[in-house]
């Protein structure tokens, strides 16, 4: 089995893989795969799932969350600057990777040393999530366009306003506007996502998509919010009268960061 599993370079692989290709009981097959842990050529990742640790590696390999990623069954996503990096959005990469899931998840005990950062949210939805292929398996991971709207929500979450800043202008000529549009409309604190990377464009004199300014608009009411935040930047900024935002980063502090 070991030969076959170097032979096929499978990164991961489960007592259903191992049926399909060896005439064993399951019995014999669960065996074969324990006696395979405990000499670390597997590593377990969920229950009847291993990821591989080929013999190059010298037997041993950093735990990794793609393989673990790619065998949870728990409905997740790879999110805000995981994902970021994965589609060449950002330069930095987290050390652990960020996966969003519902409330109430968590992760297998068998991820106590995978990187891997899990991140609740209240309104999570799979909606602008593609199953794609990155580092050898197959992994759930953030649209552009939804990367762009949780990024928004949630800024903390990619590096503040200017880790989105460098988000956005590398996006804004790829990404469907309208899409990001249709997902912020089922995402509670959609519209103040909108208002926030209009803001963003504004400042950076980079042409604002129609979708975005007819949408950023309509929903800027009469409140303000600040496009960082306030302990970090105080309150004290000029006023985007159209988006309702107070730049209170500063223009050049946008353009400076999103210039590395």
């Amino acid at each position: 089995m070991v030969a076959w599993l170097e032979a096929e370079r499978r990164a991961t692989v489960s007592v259903q893989d191992i049926s399909e290709v060896f005439a064993w009981t399951p019995a014999s097959i669960r065996d074969a795969l324990s006696r395979l842990e405990r000499k670390g050529w597997l590593r377990r990742t969920a229950r009847g799932r291993y990821e591989t640790v080929l013999a190059e590696t010298g037997g041993f390999a950093p735990p990794n969350p793609w393989a673990a990623l790619s065998t949870w069954r728990q409905p997740y996503y790879v999110a805000f600057q995981s994902a970021a990096y994965e589609h060449g959005l950002t330069p930095d990469r987290p050390g652990a990777v960020q996966v969003a899931v519902p409330v109430g998840a968590r992760a297998p005990k068998a991820w106590r040393e995978v990187p891997i950062a899990l991140i609740a949210l209240r309104a999570f939805s799979a909606d602008g999530v593609d199953d794609v292929q990155r580092h050898g398996v197959t992994i759930r991971l953030a649209s552009p366009e939804r990367i762009l709207l949780d990024g928004a929500a949630l800024p903390h979450r990619v590096g503040g306003a200017l880790g989105l800043a460098r988000i956005a202008s590398r996006a804004v000529d790829t990404a469907d506007w309208a899409r990001v549009v249709d997902l912020a409309r089922e995402r509670p604190g959609g519209g103040a996502a909108l208002r926030r990377l209009a803001a963003i464009l504004d400042l950076l004199d980079v042409k604002i998509p129609a979708p975005l300014v007819t949408a950023a608009t309509a929903c800027a009411g009469t409140s303000y919010l600040y496009l960082g935040e306030r302990r970090l930047y105080g309150a004290r900024g000029r006023r985007l009268v159209q988006w309702r935002v107070v730049d209170n980063v500063g223009v050049e502090t946008l353009r400076e960061e999103i210039a590395r």
